[in-house]
């Protein structure tokens, strides 16, 4: 999933919408508004899983056409007043997200939240799910060989689909934990800064193993 751009563009639009229109106790509302995100960035990255599985079409391309899509899309909802714009204002920016969705900080004076805990929680999450279950058996077999994999007797196409989601809530809690905890007074298109390809790197270093 190339960049990642579209998922967490719309993670960020969802968790940014329950974030500053519903109004709940905290933490519920900080939980539910995460929850938007992780299934807005599911689906967009499920949309690319479907392609691939069904027609064949390359993931790198149609994730990368569906960034634009993402972003063209989440530029005409800040622009346009009664969406995502903030009410009485012309610029492209979001209301602030409430007190009671936001993700506390873990340390005065410094940028840092709750959000930080939550991606070492899906850390371990990712390796135990790539490492030790079924699933993730069924992951790595069809990343290596997905004909081995169809002969095998496993149904290639609904895992395509399936890591295609659970790499899109990923990409989901890292958009829904920028505007729930590193810019809560409202975002812009720009809410993603070029995180997802920062992320890039940051795999390959790691040899694309959760840990690393």
């Amino acid at each position: 999933n190339i960049g990642g751009r579209g998922q967490m563009l719309g993670a960020a639009a969802a968790a940014g919408w329950v974030g500053f229109t519903w109004s709940m106790p905290w933490p519920l509302h900080m939980l539910v508004a995460l929850a938007a995100g992780m299934l807005a960035g599911g689906m967009g990255a499920g949309i690319a899983g479907a392609l691939k599985a069904f027609t064949g079409a390359h993931e790198v391309i149609s994730t990368i056409m569906l960034n634009y899509v993402a972003f063209y899309l989440l530029s005409y909802l800040l622009a346009t007043p009664g969406l995502l714009q903030a009410p009485g204002s012309s610029n492209p920016k979001t209301r602030p997200t409430l007190a009671s969705a936001q993700m506390p900080k873990l340390f005065e004076g410094y940028n840092v939240h709750l959000g930080l805990v939550l991606v070492l929680l899906a850390v371990a999450f990712t390796w135990w799910l790539l490492e030790r279950s079924k699933m993730g058996f069924e992951y790595r077999a069809v990343g290596i060989n997905p004909h081995a994999a169809r002969v095998a007797g496993i149904d290639v196409r609904r895992v395509t689909v399936s890591v295609m989601l659970v790499a899109g809530a990923l990409l989901g809690l890292a958009g829904a934990t920028q505007v729930q905890g590193t810019v809560v007074t409202g975002f812009s298109s720009d809410i993603d800064a070029g995180i997802g390809f920062d992320a890039i790197t940051v795999a390959l270093l790691g040899r694309s193993r959760p840990l690393g």
